[in-house]
């Protein structure tokens, strides 16, 4: 492989936890907003929850993977698959708050439902399906199953789902994020800029 391949050589030690790798849209700017509005939410109904990170509310297009230390390969993949996408950039808009089914926890602690903004538009889906077609050239797994959301924190109960005024966010890029999870920290790998 050409010399690219060595930065992914240089990625920080660490203590051992899981690293997950994924592809996905920042909330930049829209982060404000949306965490304003998570926190009156939070406030309106008594819920003890634990917010998501202003700088780390994001919108997910693919999982490429959880790992015990992340491979080089898979970050160089996952870099050439989004070198291959080309298209124009788009708007969201999330207008509907709901629960997702909790998980349980290997800690034994209670589970916690996470609340989430349900992103509506064609240029969502039309990313995830260009994004997922590279990955599979580059030998990464996919899955067709998408439900476009932004996660904004975790509840120790469900909320009923309830229509919002409509947040938008305009799309202009998307990543490869790798995440130190436990660490709450993102490094992002590579950033690809959609066209105006």
């Amino acid at each position: 492989m050409d010399g690219s391949f060595e930065f992914y050589r240089e990625l920080p030690r660490r203590p051992k936890r899981p690293e997950r790798l994924f592809f996905a849209t920042l909330a930049g700017a829209a982060g404000h907003e949306i965490a304003e509005r998570r926190d009156m939410l939070i406030s309106e109904n008594g819920l003890n929850g634990a917010p998501i990170k202003t700088e780390r509310l994001h919108l997910s297009y693919h999982h490429v993977g959880d790992y015990a230390r992340l491979p080089p390969t898979s970050a160089y993949a996952g870099t050439q698959a989004g070198h291959a996408v080309s298209m124009p950039s788009f708007e969201v808009a999330f207008s509907v708050i709901a629960s997702f089914e909790a998980m349980p926890r290997r800690d034994g602690r209670p589970p916690r439902w996470p609340v989430v903004l349900g992103g509506e538009g064609d240029g969502l889906f039309e990313l995830h399906k260009t994004l997922g077609a590279a990955m599979q050239r580059f030998g990464l797994k996919t899955v067709e199953h998408f439900v476009p959301h932004m996660t904004l924190f975790y509840s120790p109960r469900p909320i009923t789902p309830r229509t919002i005024k409509p947040i938008r966010l305009r799309v202009n890029e998307f990543c490869l994020i790798h995440s130190e999870v436990g660490l709450t920290r993102y490094n992002i790998l590579h950033r690809w800029r959609l066209k105006s």
